[in-house]
């Protein structure tokens, strides 16, 4: 497991509140999420294209962060030139 992902999952356990981050995805919906942990994305908008915040995110297939594989993370705002179709986010 990366540095990078490890840091996002371990913000799931995290009490201290993060920046908002909002997700855009294909159909152009803005879904924000705040105060870190996993997050559940919503469905029927398409692949996620953008991640636009300062918190460190890991984007997973299921709709958990533990068990789901991990399809990207990174540390602050991001956009992906192929959707990333992600059914959950911790963000931390």
């Amino acid at each position: 497991m990366s540095a990078t992902i490890a840091g996002a999952i371990s913000g799931m356990s995290s009490k201290e509140e993060t920046a908002p981050v909002r997700i855009t995805f294909e159909s152009g919906h803005e879904q924000t999420v705040e105060n870190g942990g996993c997050r559940v994305l919503e469905t029927g908008q398409g692949g996620v294209v953008e991640i636009d915040g300062e918190s460190r995110f890991a984007l997973f297939a299921g709709t958990s962060c533990q068990g789901s594989r991990t399809l990207a993370s990174g540390n602050g705002s991001v956009r992906f030139g192929t959707p990333v179709l992600a059914g959950a986010i911790v963000i931390g």
